[in-house]
């Protein structure tokens, strides 16, 4: 059964306080003058001593809550980013507008008329590379995961930009190598190449 931070956390306070206004009282309770202070057999030597002994443990159990509570947090910011790059994933198959975009791409890129007439499809080709883009940026600067992103849109991703850049269907600058920048979708394009370099293509 998984327990609360806040459930955790208050039993530490009540531990704390119950330790130091009712047993460390009770330690130096001083006995009658003129005797060694008693309590329970113990003169105050061995109770100190348990004391000691008690902080540490105490402290031991601190530096264990602590450490549990930020690895809570690290494990909920990696749940999170995990389910930001599946929702960002998933709209490529969900989101209407973009169903629309890659179905009129897909017939005008069968039919040839994208070929012939690749102007009237710029809107079109924005839209899709456009999220393509958002995605890739994602990866870049941590927010989104690079492998799910990779196992999720790897293969759409290399074949749109190989039958729509790089093999000059749209008219668009298409860079041959790594070595100079790209013109259109940077961090797409460095996306793609990273994978192709990964897979040895």
């Amino acid at each position: 059964m998984k327990v609360s931070d806040d459930k955790i956390a208050v039993v530490s306070l009540v531990g704390l306080a119950v330790w130091i206004f009712v047993v460390l009282p009770l330690i130096y309770l001083q006995s009658p003058s003129g005797s060694q202070p008693n309590f329970w057999g113990l003169d105050s030597t061995a109770w100190t001593a348990i004391g000691a002994l008690a902080n540490v443990i105490y402290c031991g159990l601190t530096a264990g809550l602590l450490g549990f509570a930020v690895y809570q947090v690290l494990s909920a910011k990696e749940d999170a980013k995990v389910n930001r790059t599946l929702a960002a994933c998933d709209k490529y198959d969900t989101d209407p507008v973009l169903d629309r975009v890659t179905r009129r791409l897909s017939r005008s890129f069968s039919d040839g008329s994208l070929a012939a007439h690749p102007t009237k499809y710029q809107i079109d080709l924005y839209s899709l590379f456009n999220y393509f883009e958002s995605i890739a940026i994602g990866v870049s600067r941590g927010h989104y995961d690079a492998e799910i992103v990779r196992d999720q849109l790897g293969s759409i991703i290399t074949g749109y930009v190989d039958d729509y850049i790089l093999s000059g269907i749209t008219g668009w600058v298409k860079v041959p190598s790594a070595e100079i920048e790209d013109d259109v979708f940077v961090h797409t394009m460095r996306l793609y190449r990273a994978w192709k370099a990964a897979s040895g293509a």
